[in-house]
């Protein structure tokens, strides 16, 4: 048994592409988290409902399969969301109680990170975030799944939970 958990959730599959590298590099468990009811396919319908995103604003998300307490470190991947973490994220971290854990996060996104870094320490009051890691793609269209951050930023943002 690991005590590493690699929490994610990944719209286009960018994040699940680093989750997973994570996940393999410290032998990890990994946990998917997924809205109840899945996000149009549709980018534009998506924009259209979800462009205000608040950070009080909810999603509901499918139950999990893991018991948290059996980690004592915690990776958190997610894509940026006008600015923020992921409505999905977002729920998650509300419901569930990562307190005392050691926590590294990370935010994909095509260059505007905005306050996602202020929203994990928002919404994890009482954990300790031990490194933060903007993951950049590219922004243009037909290259949205090139990384631009390095493996050899992604593999120091790793060892800060060494």
């Amino acid at each position: 048994m690991t005590d590493t958990l690699v929490i994610y959730y990944s719209f286009t599959g960018n994040s699940k592409r680093i989750a997973n590298y994570v996940k393999e590099r410290c032998q990890a468990d990994s946990l998917e988290l997924e809205p109840l009811v899945p996000f149009s396919s549709d980018y534009d319908e998506v924009v259209a409902e979800w462009q205000n995103n608040e950070i009080k604003r909810d999603v509901e998300i499918k139950k999990i399969d893991k018991d948290l307490s059996q980690y004592k470190k915690v990776v958190l991947i997610t894509c940026t969301w006008w600015y923020g973490i992921s409505p999905v994220m977002k729920k998650f971290l509300k419901e569930y109680d990562l307190a005392g854990k050691e926590i590294i996060v990370a935010s994909a996104n095509a260059g505007w990170l905005g306050h996602s870094f202020k929203d994990y320490e928002t919404l994890l009051p009482n954990s300790k975030i031990k490194g933060e890691l903007d993951l950049v793609f590219s922004r243009e269209d037909n290259k949205r799944d090139e990384l631009l951050t390095s493996k050899e930023e992604i593999d120091a943002w790793i060892e800060k939970l060494n």
